[in-house]
């Protein structure tokens, strides 16, 4: 630009020397990357605070202990979340199902099992534990379980076996005889005592694992205590089913025991009334009556000579210690005192038996018991 040109500018802009407009639209399109890079970095930064709360905030907003998660065989994804979201209260579902799939755990097979999912966990370790831990058994201890059908109902009301197909097994009488039992003495193999197992078992499984506990249980010397008293082990947990159900004290037991010896070896019915309201099906029965011993069943210990063909009850492991390790003495009869104190009057003959059960059966008639 010459002097006179540039003086000519200046002049024009109040004697200041403009940029051009190339210059000009340089710098703008300069200002708007920089907010534009700014305004990219901020996003990324939520993005990862976002992405950052979800993986480390817990899933649920239930807070609690440990939530356990039952996985049935087969199924579906949508089962899962469902029951997630149940006892969870998952926070965000729609993130969660967005992560789920992300890791692979909507397409691939679910494995079945009883999962824990520890309290605070966040996504991403609910997702994990559903794919690759091991699942948890559970710890079931049975009870005073009297029928069948109590024992069915018991074992499958905290597992995924259904109780028509367990039922189908104990019935199955070419199947029992693997464990050399029928559907009836199989109670005999079911110990009052803790054992694991897992949640999807089958039922050969669960029948397996009690089976087992079984014969563990009898290994050794409970076998040679019950082959001294000239008895089976089913036998001894038949009687111990008895001894347990005449009387709630157990440091009776071992005299009870006795007792019932003594008879067997005599060929005495036991004449024991928890067999007959076990025979009736009815144990409400508050007192027995002559009408009541006239049952036609294996189980009617007035009529039938010999233990009934399988427990009354599941007796305490301890009753069936106490039967193997039952008193010696010649009692031959016992009746409930008349003092309601639950303990029981013992007698070896069966002039003294009478005048026991007569000063009960006064008492009865006086409290008006039926």
């Amino acid at each position: 630009m010459s002097k006179h040109s540039v003086a000519h500018y200046q002049r024009i802009n109040g004697g200041r020397i403009l940029p051009s407009r190339k210059k000009r639209s340089s710098k703008l399109r300069r200002g708007i990357l920089h907010c534009l890079s700014i305004l990219f970095v901020l996003c990324l930064l939520a993005l990862v605070a976002g992405g950052a709360f979800l993986y480390l905030t817990p899933a649920g907003r239930v807070d609690r202990g440990t939530t356990y998660i039952l996985v049935s065989p087969g199924a579906k994804y949508k089962d899962v979340e469902q029951q997630l979201q149940n006892k969870l209260w998952l926070r965000f579902p729609s993130a969660f199902r967005y992560l789920a799939q992300w890791k692979g755990l909507t397409s691939a097979p679910l494995r079945s099992g009883r999962y824990a999912i520890p309290r605070g966990a966040t996504m991403p370790e609910v997702i994990e534990i559903l794919q690759t831990a091991e699942q948890v058994p559970l710890t079931i201890t049975p009870t005073a379980l009297r029928t069948e059908d109590e024992l069915i109902t018991f074992l499958t009301s905290n597992l995924w076996l259904r109780a028509d197909s367990l039922r189908t097994l104990l019935r199955d009488s070419s199947f029992m005889a693997r464990y050399g039992a029928t559907s009836e003495t199989f109670r005999a193999e079911v110990l009052r005592q803790p054992f694991t197992i897992a949640w999807d078992a089958t039922g050969k499984t669960l029948l397996d694992s009690l089976h087992s506990g079984y014969l563990r249980f009898w290994k050794g010397a409970r076998t040679d205590q019950a082959q001294r008293l000239g008895l089976t082990p089913l036998q001894v947990t038949t009687l111990a089913s008895i001894v347990e159900s005449e009387s709630a004290k157990p440091d009776e037991y071992r005299r009870i025991a006795g007792l019932y010896l003594n008879r067997l070896r005599k060929d005495m019915r036991l004449q024991s009334d928890p067999t007959v309201k076990f025979a009736l099906g009815d144990f409400s029965l508050r007192r027995i009556k002559g009408e009541h011993l006239s049952v036609s069943s294996p189980y009617n210990t007035y009529l039938v000579t010999g233990l009934p063909p399988a427990p009354i009850v599941l007796p305490r492991t301890s009753t069936i210690d106490s039967v193997l390790r039952a008193e010696e003495h010649d009692y031959l009869y016992m009746c409930a005192r008349e003092d309601f104190s639950g303990y029981h009057s013992f007698a070896a003959d069966y002039a003294t038996h009478l005048s026991n059960a007569r000063r009960y059966q006064q008492e009865l008639d006086k409290r008006g018991v039926n």
